[in-house]
């Protein structure tokens, strides 16, 4: 099964083998990147990666409107038949499974089935662990806090894998796409917009941790005026959105059976 993965990103060169070492790790291999209006080295490190993997990247030079719509419908329009499955996510956001090591073990069960186009991820939301400064290291291991309460909007928040193979169009929002049959969540619920303010999140299969906050510097240098790549670029995160945000309720193991393997294929992508 062959799967890809489409992200835009600005300025996150400093976690970018980070990010493409670990969904490698999880099963991953035709990477679909664009970057935003970066300034940073971003284009060095995309070069660099594409050494060892499979990344076919964009660059964006100006700061667009909407500008996640319009790299994910290129993305439908060009990569779609290229893969089985693709996912579709941010660079703070970091998808895996959660009962077994590949996305592919989980989507197998889904591979087959005529009745559905895509499948929804939900997120669990991390706050800063009390970071002021942005620490070195591993967002993953730096960020363990995080608020699993099931009510909190931002945990309904999902995230889409869709099938390869069929006509996709982007929505109004870039967290679901309109395709010929349904997409689903691992519970089988139907999924019609980003946020589903109904469903309790369900975690038994797949789970989107999303590294919203990070440290405060990072908050006041940069996510605070980066806007909202699938609206407005120009918008501005203030400190109630912080606030709303930083919650750092339950020490998180998410992850820590993939942080031997991330090391090492992070050493392995920088050899």
């Amino acid at each position: 099964m062959n799967l890809g993965i489409v992200s835009i990103q600005r300025d996150r060169a400093t976690w970018l083998t980070e990010w493409f070492a670990f969904h490698y790790l999880i099963g991953f291999r035709k990477f679909y990147f664009y970057a935003h209006h970066c300034k940073d080295n971003t284009a060095e490190i995309l070069l660099k990666l594409s050494k060892k993997l499979d990344i076919t990247s964009f660059i964006i030079p100006d700061i667009m409107n909407r500008v996640q719509l319009k790299a994910y419908q290129h993305a439908c329009d060009n990569f779609i038949n290229d893969v089985d499955w693709m996912a579709f996510i941010d660079g703070d956001e970091f998808l895996f499974p959660t009962n077994t090591t590949t996305i592919q073990n989980v989507l197998s069960e889904y591979q087959t089935r005529e009745d559905i186009s895509a499948l929804a991820v939900y997120s669990m939301t991390f706050g800063s662990s009390g970071h002021m400064k942005e620490p070195l290291g591993l967002i993953t291991e730096n960020y363990r806090y995080c608020n699993p309460n099931p009510s909190y909007r931002e945990n309904r928040m999902v995230k889409s894998i869709v099938k390869g193979h069929q006509k996709v169009h982007v929505s109004e929002c870039s967290h679901v796409f309109v395709t010929p049959k349904a997409t689903i969540d691992e519970l089988e619920r139907p999924i019609t917009w980003g946020f589903m303010e109904n469903n309790t999140p369900s975690y038994k299969k797949l789970q989107l941790n999303h590294y919203v906050c990070q440290s405060y510097e990072f908050f006041k240098n940069f996510k605070s005026t980066s806007g909202h790549a699938d609206c407005g670029s120009l918008a501005i995160r203030d400190e109630d959105w912080w606030v709303a945000r930083d919650r750092n309720d339950v020490f998180d193991s998410s992850l820590v059976n993939f942080y031997e393997k991330l090391h090492e294929t992070i050493e392995w992508l920088n050899s």
